[in-house]
């Protein structure tokens, strides 16, 4: 028997060993752990669902006004991410006792949620005059950037525990089989429960009651996920017995941007995140001058959505553990996806719309299922293997830095085409709108177009570019696990 035949017997049971690895935690870690899921995700969904509402045909700031403030506070979000993966990527004198990243998540929970309060309690100024409308601009742009940079703390060393907790393919399938569920219906609850605070509160008063209660329920959410954030002996013992070297944060950008897997994974996951907000923030557009439906209305159209989210959830994990094959699995999901978006601009009445939103969550179940536990962290795994370097926290803060710095597209598209369209702000009910318009159908067309065909269009193309040239394929994601363990990490 030649060295070749040994070689290739030998990473053949490596390959082996590690898709049949038990996991050493239990199913509460699994659990608490993915509590952070349902506390960002609840919180998430309903700022989306009524931020950009709120701010337009309720306070009445321009829409320009608002767009610009999200686009600061999203271009803060890109720096702030991979930079905070840097700073806290590092030992301390806390880690031999508490962990690398418990310690940072235990200081930025509460400051998170309070933050919170900060976005839907604005001063009481008038938006016609210039005083006011700045005023108000700088109040979001603001309150943003500060609940985002506690959020931040969380989310990055968050996503550090997933790829240093959870090493092997079975405990990341395993952990995303606990987690989208979580995160599903955490926007469940984000996008079904505001809907009926608004309803049973009239005017501002309704969204600020409803700030309060979304901070309490993430509140709730992330104290559940202490106890599955904590560091084990193992895993602290590991920082400093296999601890690698460290390369700094310019450094970081550099090698991560000529990653190829990386690059790839973040245009589709760009794709994702604008494409989701998109469609958050325009339902209630959709509900009231579309429909002219009451706003309540919302909690039945996301229900249906959510729950061909939930039902999709075990299908998806079933044929990602029957394909093996995580590259073609998201790739069936985009396509799908696209197909599903195109009825959304052309529904006649409320039955349709509801079926085929029902449709549309059924397809973005593969999305909420792969991502994150798996394609992410073989993204990571990748880096780690191909530079001989441990940069989690600059890889994970740069999954963020990127979407979020083009996720600027969502309302800046929001804003040209409620300009090109004519729509008038400070009006919340179809027949205020109608009065104020020139062209109330051509307002309707737009607000449908934001529904259907121009997401379509966000998401097919990034599918297609990672169908092609995504270059992690199942028998390289499992050659890279033989590599970390031979590198020690």
């Amino acid at each position: 028997m030649n060295n070749n035949t040994i070689n290739t017997d030998s990473n053949k049971k490596g390959l082996e060993n590690i898709g049949a690895e038990e996991s050493r935690h239990s199913k509460l870690t699994y659990l608490s752990f993915s509590s952070y899921n349902f506390a960002s995700s609840f919180i998430g969904a309903a700022q989306l669902i009524f931020l950009f509402f709120y701010y337009e045909a309720v306070i009445g700031l321009n829409a320009w006004l608002i767009s610009i403030a999200l686009i600061i506070a999203f271009v803060w979000d890109a720096l702030n991410n991979p930079l905070m993966g840097y700073l806290t990527d590092r030992n301390t004198r806390f880690t031999k006792r508490w962990g690398k990243r418990f310690p940072w998540i235990i200081i930025a929970i509460l400051p998170w949620c309070f933050s919170v309060l900060l976005i839907y309690n604005p001063p009481n100024v008038d938006p016609g005059t210039s005083q006011g409308s700045w005023m108000l601009f700088g109040w979001l742009a603001f309150s943003l950037c500060l609940a985002d940079s506690f959020e931040t703390i969380i989310y990055v060393n968050a996503g550090h525990l997933r790829a240093d907790k959870f090493r092997t393919e079975t405990e990341r399938r395993n952990l995303a089989a606990y987690s989208t569920p979580i995160e599903i219906i955490s926007r469940v609850f984000g996008m079904l429960i505001p809907p009926l605070l608004i309803a049973a509160n009239t005017g501002r008063q309704g969204y600020v009651f409803m700030a309060v209660i979304i901070a309490l329920i993430g509140l709730l959410g992330c104290f559940l996920f202490v106890p599955g954030a904590r560091e084990d002996k193992i895993m602290i013992e590991r920082y400093y017995i296999a601890e690698p070297k460290k390369i700094g944060f310019i450094e970081g950008l550099k090698e991560s941007i000529m990653l190829r897997s990386f690059i790839i994974s973040i245009i589709l996951y760009t794709s994702f995140v604008v494409v989701t907000e998109m469609l958050t923030m325009n339902v209630i557009y959709v509900v009231i001058f579309v429909l002219r439906e009451d706003p309540s209305i919302t909690t039945l159209i996301f229900a249906f959505f959510l729950l061909g989210a939930i039902i999709s959830v075990p299908f998806w994990v079933k044929i990602a553990k029957k394909l093996n094959n995580n590259k073609k699995t998201m790739s069936i999901g985009g396509f799908c996806l696209s197909a599903a978006l195109i009825p959304l601009t052309f529904f006649q009445t409320i039955y349709d719309f509801v079926i085929f939103t029902f449709i549309l969550g059924f397809t973005l179940g593969c999305w909420w299922t792969l991502f994150f536990p798996v394609i992410q962290t073989n993204v990571i795994d990748d880096f780690m293997v191909k530079k001989k370097k441990d940069q989690k926290g600059v890889l994970i803060g740069l999954t963020t830095f990127i979407p979020r710095l083009t996720a600027t597209l969502t309302v800046v598209i929001f804003a040209i085409v409620h300009e090109l369209t004519g729509f008038v702000p400070g009006y919340d009910t179809y027949e205020g709108l109608a009065g104020a318009v020139d062209d109330i159908n051509l307002v309707l067309w737009g607000i449908r177009l934001l529904m259907g065909i121009i997401p379509m269009i966000i998401v097919l193309i990034p599918t297609l570019i990672f169908w092609k040239f995504y270059p992690l394929t199942q028998d390289m994601v499992e050659k890279n696990k033989i590599k970390l363990k031979e590198l020690g990490f």
